[in-house]
């Protein structure tokens, strides 16, 4: 039963995926756009703390999360901005707990799910304290 080529019918035709995982990464086709956030890290040296930024553009799709997915979520936390990123697999690769800015808009990197097996990748953001000196000098 595993292992063995899923065969399938669409628009008529039987088409066979050997994997047995379907690739979504084509449900992304045409819907995502052109998108660019800047990656923050920050270094100690000196005692003192560096912030460098990576501008990363990508291809997704960015959307709030739905109130069902925010029930799950530490009730101190529900009142911030929830983002959700979906991109095709190694084309946004960011970790839990990343800083990025997003529309001139700090967040943080609160949930990663990898389908890399499915041919994408999504990431749940929430909007993280800012300081304006911050965005000024991301620009």
């Amino acid at each position: 039963m595993f292992n063995q080529p899923l065969n399938f019918f669409s628009n008529g035709n039987v088409r066979t995926l050997n994997s047995g995982f379907p690739q979504m990464a084509e449900t992304l086709t045409g819907w995502e756009f052109p998108l660019t956030l800047q990656k923050i890290k920050q270094t100690i040296e000196n005692g003192l703390v560096t912030k460098t930024y990576q501008t990363i553009n990508f291809l997704g799709v960015v959307q709030p999360l739905k109130d069902e997915q925010l029930q799950f979520l530490d009730i101190g936390e529900r009142s911030w901005e929830w983002l959700w990123i979906h991109a095709k697999s190694a084309t946004l690769n960011l970790n839990t707990q990343d800083k990025i800015i997003f529309e001139n808009k700090r967040y943080k990197v609160m949930n990663k799910k990898d389908y890399h097996l499915n041919g994408f990748i999504e990431y749940f953001i929430c909007r993280d304290y800012e300081d304006t000196e911050l965005i000024n000098n991301a620009s």
